[in-house]
């Protein structure tokens, strides 16, 4: 009786691993099915944390990513009740990331501990570095609600290791994808939106100001004697005015109007609900900024002009 005993407690024990394991791969399998749909980064930080909450129950974590203009991460998303990261913190406050592989502290009293915590930790925790091709991308952070430390612990941190694949890649791909959106709307040399954008755009609002009858301008700029900028100062001199004029459409209109460089000199701006009066008077104000730009050149600073032309829907045509 006493070895029956064992023997069915063992399998017990075997079973409730194995549903344990079964109910982690289903939530990892939601996990990945999510992120595959999200559309955003900031929607992706979201499906993780719910995701993270339900792989691990008993951890607090934290999901931080890397910026890379000024070498910082920032923390993005949060489980299990406690902030335990600082908001942003350097690379070099986790031994995971300078190490390139996971950091794990048993025991926080004589342990190698990262800095990167808003307070010094009493429990256990796990650092894992999200790295693609060699370049880091962020790092998740797992530590448990009390010092204990069971077998359990081993296939935890194994599972830590592959819901971090799974975040590392699903967040590579989405940055590919937004940097492809990016390059396939906005214009290289200027930042500003593209032809192609313009005229989709374009299409859109019109629809929208037909069936709410509101108006609807454009304002189209060509740069004066452009081609003598470029023939007399140089093709940098050139780029530089188209940079500096862009600026002055970036920041002049309204915050719902869209500038966008048309091609070469030309530009437009695509101005919501105005009549022809207040286009013209948008269109006045982006002239007087534009003739105060000034490009210091070998031959002296070189002033700026342009001819604007303003068109209306529906008074001046209704396509």
């Amino acid at each position: 009786e006493d070895y029956i005993r064992k023997a069915n407690d063992g399998l017990m024990a075997l079973v409730a691993e194995l549903q344990r394991r079964d109910s982690e791969m289903q939530s990892l399998k939601r996990m990945h099915d999510l992120l595959q749909t999200c559309t955003t980064q900031e929607e992706a930080y979201e499906v993780i944390a719910l995701a993270a909450d339900e792989l691990f129950p008993e951890q607090n974590g934290c999901l931080a990513i890397l910026h890379a203009w000024d070498q910082e991460l920032e923390t993005v998303a949060r489980w299990g009740g406690q902030a335990l990261l600082k908001s942003t913190f350097s690379l070099e406050d986790c031994w995971a990331l300078r190490r390139g592989c996971p950091h794990e502290v048993i025991d926080p009293q004589p342990g190698l501990l990262c800095r990167h915590f808003v307070h010094r930790l009493e429990t256990c925790y796990l650092c894992v570095p999200l790295t693609v091709q060699g370049g880091t991308l962020g790092l998740l952070c797992l530590v448990r609600a009390d010092a204990s430390r069971d077998e359990h612990q081993v296939s935890q941190q194994l599972l830590a290791v592959t819901v971090g694949e799974t975040i590392k890649l699903s967040l590579s791909n989405l940055r590919l994808q937004e940097k492809l959106r990016e390059e396939a709307i906005h214009d290289p040399l200027t930042g500003l939106f593209n032809r192609r954008y313009l005229e989709e755009t374009l299409s859109r609002e019109l629809h929208r100001a037909e069936r709410g009858n509101s108006p609807l301008g454009v304002a189209m700029l060509d740069l004066d004697q452009f081609k003598r900028i470029n023939d007399t100062h140089g093709h940098q001199t050139g780029d530089e005015v188209l940079r500096r004029v862009a600026r002055v459409l970036q920041e002049v209109p309204r915050k719902i109007d869209i500038p966008a460089r048309y091609g070469g000199e030309e530009f437009a701006v695509l101005l919501d609900g105005v009549d022809v009066t207040q286009a013209k008077a948008v269109a006045e104000r982006i002239r007087i900024e534009i003739s105060k730009v000034v490009v210091d050149t070998e031959k002296g600073p070189l002033s700026v002009t342009e001819s604007i032309g303003v068109s209306v829907f529906p008074e001046d045509g209704r396509d």
